[in-house]
């Protein structure tokens, strides 16, 4: 989860601000306007933080392996027949969705039926 961009701002941060502050000089009227600046930006950034669930990020190689799998068991049909399909009468005619005849698997292959005719299902 390094590349969570949450995990980029922590305690170093808080420690960094603490030193700033201690090292400053009050009368220095710059100085004391970043660290205003300072104060505000880590206020702001704890804020947003607040409500963040890290789960929910979309780069963690949890949710990439999910979404590799998942779109892996799309391209296959989730292993279940093909019963409909965008079919032309003609090669000239629009394709029209419509119940194949016979299912299919994702290869146009006829599906194995069960002994009532049925496609059936792989477990």
């Amino acid at each position: 989860m390094a590349n969570y961009v949450g995990n980029k701002f922590g305690q170093a941060d808080h420690e960094k601000l603490a030193d700033y502050q201690k090292r400053v000089d009050p009368n220095d009227k710059q100085a004391q306007t970043l660290l205003d600046e300072m104060r505000a930006h880590i206020k702001k950034l704890e804020e947003m933080r607040k409500n963040e669930d890290p789960r929910l990020s979309f780069s963690t190689p949890e949710f990439k392996e999910a979404q590799r799998m998942f779109t892996d068991n799309l391209k296959k049909n989730f292993d279940k027949p093909v019963e409909w399909g965008l079919v032309k009468d003609h090669p000239w005619s629009t394709p029209q969705l419509r119940k194949l005849d016979v299912p299919v698997d994702v290869d146009g292959k006829p599906w194995p039926l069960d002994e009532r005719g049925q496609p059936s299902v792989k477990s």
